[in-house]
């Protein structure tokens, strides 16, 4: 018998305020979505490491690891659809080069948030 695991996303940010938001987005948009959190990349890697996501959505600008560190190393080891967040404009180029699904710009409303999901879950 084949385990099916819940579809499970993987929040970045280094703002809790900013991960509360999200969370209950995603909750709200998709109820069945087990979301883990992680304040910055190293913490993220480390979860992306040891259990499967089916979506990343990252912060860009985080202490310790950066969102765009955070996508290099997740593509040497899954092509997860990884979605790029910030208030930077100026960094979608390099994020969309670094092998990013998608880039947002903050702020981030729930239909926005509604089609990502759709796109990749």
């Amino acid at each position: 018998m084949e385990y099916i695991h819940a579809m499970r996303v993987l929040l970045v940010d280094d703002e809790a305020e900013v991960r509360s938001y999200f969370v209950r987005a995603l909750q709200r948009l998709r109820p069945e979505l087990e979301v883990v959190e992680a304040a910055d990349g190293r913490e993220a890697l480390d979860y992306f490491l040891h259990m499967p996501f089916d979506l990343v959505l990252s912060d860009q600008r985080m202490p310790r690891m950066s969102g765009i560190d955070l996508l290099r190393e997740v593509r040497t080891h899954s092509a997860v659809p990884f979605v790029m967040i910030s208030s930077d404009r100026y960094a979608e180029g390099e994020a969309l080069h670094e092998g990013a699904s998608e880039y947002l710009s903050k702020p981030i409303g729930l239909h926005v948030l509604g089609a990502v999901l759709g796109r990749y879950l």
